[in-house]
């Protein structure tokens, strides 16, 4: 079976990316926040994960273990498929997934493309009882001395969280929301925002 792939990204494009190896190039489907942390025109270590159907055969990539962990435990429920569980973690890290689904945050999981209310309740009931070594596995570790740390998360959560609606993942929405923090000082969810973005679009 195949684990990995270590070879060069030659390609993004959205929801895919084609890695370059021993000269064959792979078309992998990736979610938003693997195509993020994957460098083109560089060698990256893919982790993948082959879905085989009747009509169709396809590889998917991941930047790490734990998001094809995640993947795998998402792809195992009644009603979710390759696609809805990329979409499920091109919106939130494996660590979000986990905390929303030990909470039993419908709310938030339903804000998922392809994720209605009834699925999102069945996949708190069945895997809320296996998600605990995902739990604080974000990528982005806040620094000790950081001023975001200090301040009210429910402000850094909506700032992330207004980003992500405007498309940017996970990673990028909470890396900007801690630089904005940092340059503005400020705990107003809108000034947080525009700073933000200003940061994003450089």
């Amino acid at each position: 079976m195949l684990d990995y792939i270590n070879g060069k990204v030659m390609q993004k494009g959205l929801g895919y990316v084609v890695a370059e190896c021993n000269n064959i190039g792979y078309k992998l489907l990736v979610s938003q926040n693997t195509s993020y942390e994957l460098n083109l025109d560089q060698i990256n270590i893919i982790y993948t994960h082959l879905v085989v159907k009747e009509d169709a055969i396809s590889l998917i990539g991941f930047s790490s273990i734990t998001e094809r962990d995640m993947f795998e435990l998402l792809i195992s429920i009644s009603k979710i498929g390759a696609k809805t569980a990329l979409s499920i973690l091109s919106v939130y890290t494996p660590s979000d997934v986990a905390k929303f689904i030990k909470s039993s945050d419908i709310v938030s999981l339903s804000k998922i493309s392809g994720l209605g209310k009834k699925t999102a309740e069945r996949l708190i009931l069945e895997l809320k009882d296996k998600i605990d070594m995902f739990v604080n596995t974000d990528d982005v570790v806040l620094k000790p001395n950081n001023p975001v740390s200090s301040i009210d998360n429910s402000v850094t959560d909506e700032a992330a969280e207004a980003l992500m609606m405007l498309g940017f993942t996970a990673k990028e929405s909470q890396n900007a929301v801690q630089k904005a923090y940092d340059i503005k000082q400020s705990e107003d969810v809108q000034d947080i925002i525009k700073t933000a973005l200003s940061l994003l679009k450089k």
